[in-house]
């Protein structure tokens, strides 16, 4: 059900026959994004990761729909990390969007790389904190695959160096901030306060983000979209992967796939 004055259409596809990790959530008066991401406990998974936080970010935005998002979020995340017995730096995480609605404002909040388009123009609400970071590995994985290497053994090499070299950046000043098993990261996403009567929001996770903007299909298109002209676009993007740039000598990724979610809020 789509919040009270708002509506909502969305789409997800997942990147294999595993369990989709991303998740779109609705409340009474706001609409929240997820990407989850893999951490070293392996007693919990992503998807109760972002179960959790997903839930518990829509009951604290419910119950307190005046509550400031930061604050929210905080408050979300510290409830996931007592209900699943989370350490900082173990723990599974998730990238957060949230938009929400309140008297004549709309708040968005973003947290990592699943960004928020705001219309008419398209203005986009995103964090590129990890995207800016220098990590050698990462530039050397993306210079292989632009170069023709392909999803060799080397690149998963680099892949795991990768995420080593994020480790000690984790949710720490000079590094980037994300949902994991540290309320406090709350406190550092980005946010903005717009008026109502915006026509549109497109809410996305970088699954679907990246290969549109790669394609130049601009925001404006997506959000005239219906759902079964939303999973339609979704299935364009995953056979574009496959058929045209399985390498990823166009587009440079991690691993060919990637789960893929499109929110479109209207009626703002």
């Amino acid at each position: 059900m789509s919040p009270a004055g708002l509506q909502v259409v969305s789409s997800e596809l997942s990147a294999t026959n595993a369990p989709n990790e991303d998740r779109v959530r609705t409340g009474t008066n706001a609409v929240v994004v997820l990407d989850g991401a893999s951490g070293s406990d392996t007693r919990v998974s992503v998807t109760d990761y972002v179960d959790h936080l997903a839930t518990g970010l829509i009951e604290v935005l419910d119950a307190e729909p005046d509550m400031p998002l930061r604050h929210a979020l905080a408050d979300a995340i510290r409830s996931t990390v007592a209900a699943l017995r989370l350490m900082p730096g173990e723990s599974p995480s998730s990238t957060v969007s949230i938009a929400r609605r309140r008297d004549a404002e709309v708040d968005l909040l973003v947290l990592g790389d699943s960004p928020i388009y705001v219309g008419p123009a398209g203005e986009l609400l995103t964090d590129n904190r990890l995207a800016c970071l220098n990590l050698p590995s990462r530039t050397k994985a993306y210079e292989r695959l632009l170069a023709g290497a392909g999803y060799d053994e080397t690149h998963r090499d680099l892949v795991r160096a990768v995420r080593a070299e994020q480790l000690p950046l984790l949710n720490e000043p000079g590094g980037y901030w994300i949902a994991e098993a540290t309320p406090g990261a709350a406190h550092e996403a980005i946010t903005r306060t717009v008026p109502v009567g915006l026509p549109w929001l497109l809410m996305l996770t970088d699954g679907a983000d990246k290969p549109l903007r790669h394609l130049g299909i601009p925001p404006e298109d997506v959000v005239q979209r219906d759902r079964q002209r939303l999973d339609d676009l979704l299935r364009e993007l995953h056979e574009w992967e496959i058929e045209k740039d399985p390498t990823a000598t166009e587009l440079p990724r991690f691993k060919r796939h990637d789960d893929k979610t499109v929110a479109v809020v209207t009626s703002l």
